[in-house]
């Protein structure tokens, strides 16, 4: 199963820097640029994916939600009384794994690591 989320998401990385070398020129260095910007742009999202899977979103928000009950006035503090919301005595950790956020991240870390040092070999 994972190999096929690895395959998947080289088959994408090649593809976009194949298809952006229609638009910028057919040179070795422009394909690894290009490749070099896809990978750290999907190492990016897997980072944000992964985060968000692991509940860091989800403490942060349970937070927020208490610091505006606490700061509230107290005409506010009546209508959010009865509010789940922000009477949570414990707090909700999103803990949802996704198949696909760690072959993402190291595809993408791999495509980093190959074009930085294809790009320098070449200069």
């Amino acid at each position: 199963m994972k190999f096929k989320f690895y395959s998947l998401f080289i088959s994408i990385l090649l593809f976009l820097s194949i298809v952006s070398l229609f638009f910028y020129g057919f040179s070795m260095i422009h394909f690894f640029d290009t490749l070099f910007m896809y990978a750290l742009l999907m190492f990016c999202i897997g980072l944000l994916i992964y985060l968000f899977s692991d509940g860091a979103f989800s403490i942060m928000g349970h937070s927020f939600r208490r610091f505006h009950y606490v700061t509230a006035p107290k005409r506010l503090k009546d209508t959010m009384a009865d509010d789940d919301l922000y009477n949570q005595k414990e707090v909700r950790i999103r803990n949802e794994k996704y198949a696909f956020t760690v072959p993402m991240i190291l595809t993408a870390l791999v495509g980093i690591v190959i074009s930085l040092a294809l790009s320098y070999l070449i200069k």
